[in-house]
């Protein structure tokens, strides 16, 4: 066995257009999270997931975004009438847990440029203006 022609064979391999693409999508999205006075921000990184293909959910405190595609591609060999058809899946789960003072009736998302960006609002506290008396016992 000829070891000299394995790596540069497994090198290419590797970092060929569908190999790395497959890599990547099976991975969880890489995922930034930020805090600020008004809530938290939450951004994926989901390039080639259309905002049909995502779906966000609320179960108790837990907030759970999945995505899944089935994407059809095409290539014509130039003047040949040679055709390539290959089916490609990728999906991705991901969950957080939601602190206790998310507003969750307003949970926001929008999807630009493939980044999935989550604006999770806190609560407003209004503090009361009464005054309580406290009895020492």
């Amino acid at each position: 066995m000829r070891m000299g022609g394995f790596f540069p064979r497994a090198f290419n391999d590797f970092w060929n257009d569908d190999t790395f693409s497959k890599f990547i999508t099976e991975n969880q999205p890489a995922t930034n999270v930020s805090e600020n006075q008004n809530g938290f921000n939450v951004d994926l990184s989901i390039p080639g997931f259309d905002k049909g293909d995502i779906n966000l959910e609320i179960d108790k405190n837990i907030l759970k975004v999945t995505g899944k595609i089935e994407e059809k591609k095409e290539e014509n060999d130039g003047g040949h009438k040679v055709l390539r058809q290959e089916f490609t899946h990728a999906s991705f789960a991901r969950s957080f847990v939601l602190p206790e003072n998310i507003d969750v009736e307003n949970i926001s998302a929008k999807h630009e440029h493939g980044i999935l960006k989550i604006v999770l609002p806190k609560k407003k506290v209004v503090l009361e203006d009464k005054v309580k008396t406290i009895k020492i016992g």
